[in-house]
């Protein structure tokens, strides 16, 4: 009688710790308490057995085992140790290729992943009813093998937190995230960064080329910091269709967000954004406007700063004249070799002195020049 206490006092200990389990796994994993039992094949699952449709072959080979002389007994009885050993290891290969395992797809991971956020997603809803507690839920791809976005959630209490308060858009710390996880540090920056810059050059081509097809000005290109004056005043085209949540201006200066990059390349690409000519009434009244918000105050016109010294004469400045320092390294005349030995006089003090005549010096003769004049000219005329 104590052995059986004792035998039932453990099978008590033993379904309880089974039932733990149970329950463990079930919520661990997200499934029923009832699919987890069968699946131990505890409770409901011990009443039911596998069963196949019966076919004749089974039923033959069933009617043959029951044969009492079976021809079969005898031959199995008369295998030797290597027979017996052979056999086994034949059936043993067999049964290897007979092996089933379970394939798992990137479909099963996407549907995988997929339900158990989706469960995630329920439970701290539920909380959220119950407790009041909020909660922030990112969730990305590890590896390229699966193509899956990345998941944000977050309760209503704190849905534009990261917006608002750390001014992070929930897309780009998703793909910040992926590229981490897929490259570590290099990655999370590369990674969303080429890919915005990628995304904006695809938008400037793409409005580049409305452009010039609106106008039919092949060099025609989009001036973001002098849009009225460039290109509404120059082609009388304007730009129509714009979402109202994304900010008018340089795509550098664009939310860096991809989700409103390509937002904006399929508006572009389906029309629904495009360049839309102006007739003469339509540019006066947009003008008219313009210059009203000029006045006002509410836009700004973009134009160079006022130099400092606008209105100023520009002077030279003044620059001395530059000391001659240039040295003689032979005298201005010479006029024997024989003298270029001796010592020549300073040439500043030679300008001052008065010519001495040497003993070749031939005087002027004013008579005989005018004697010579008469005999080739004749003389002059007497004047009365």
């Amino acid at each position: 009688r104590t052995k059986s206490l004792r035998f039932k006092d453990t099978l008590d200990d033993t379904w309880k710790q089974l039932d733990d389990a149970t329950k463990l796994i079930a919520s661990s994993h997200h499934k029923s308490i009832r699919q987890v039992q069968n699946d131990l094949y505890i409770g409901c699952g011990l009443l039911r057995s596998k069963h196949s449709k019966a076919n004749l072959w089974n039923v033959f080979c069933w009617k043959k085992n029951q044969d009492k002389e079976n021809e079969h007994k005898s031959e199995y009885l008369a295998l030797s140790n290597e027979e017996q050993v052979e056999l086994l290891t034949e059936f043993t290969e067999w049964k290897e290729t007979k092996k089933t395992g379970v394939c798992v797809t990137a479909k099963s991971k996407i549907n995988d992943i997929t339900q158990t956020l989706k469960a995630v997603e329920n439970e701290l809803k539920s909380l959220h009813c119950c407790t009041g507690a909020e909660s922030i839920l990112y969730s990305t791809r590890g590896s390229t093998d699966v193509p899956l976005r990345g998941v944000v959630f977050a309760t209503q209490g704190v849905d534009n937190f990261m917006d608002t308060v750390m001014g992070i858009d929930n897309q780009d710390l998703v793909s910040k995230m992926e590229g981490f996880a897929v490259q570590g540090m290099k990655g999370s920056a590369k990674n969303h960064q080429k890919r915005v810059s990628n995304k904006r050059t695809e938008m400037r081509d793409i409005i580049n080329r409305k452009l010039q097809e609106c106008t039919g000005d092949t060099g025609a290109k989009m001036q973001w910091a002098h849009y009225f004056r460039n290109i509404v005043q120059w082609y009388q085209v304007v730009v129509e269709g714009w979402p109202d949540q994304i900010l008018f201006t340089n795509l550098s200066q664009v939310s860096s967000a991809l989700l409103d990059l390509q937002m904006l390349c399929n508006r572009w690409d389906d029309g629904v954004t495009y360049w839309k000519s102006l007739s003469d009434e339509e540019f006066e009244k947009l003008r008219l406007e313009h210059e009203e918000k000029l006045k006002s105050g509410a836009i700004i016109d973009r134009c160079h700063c006022t130099q400092s010294d606008k209105g100023m004469k520009c002077r030279s400045a003044a620059i001395p004249a530059k000391t001659h320092h240039k040295h003689y390294k032979s005298a201005e005349t010479i006029e024997d070799s024989k003298a270029s030995d001796e010592e020549l006089p300073d040439p500043a003090a030679r300008d001052t002195e008065p010519p001495v005549p040497g003993d070749d010096f031939i005087p002027f003769d004013c008579d005989k020049a005018l004697a010579d004049l008469d005999r080739i000219f004749g003389p002059a005329p007497m004047l009365e």
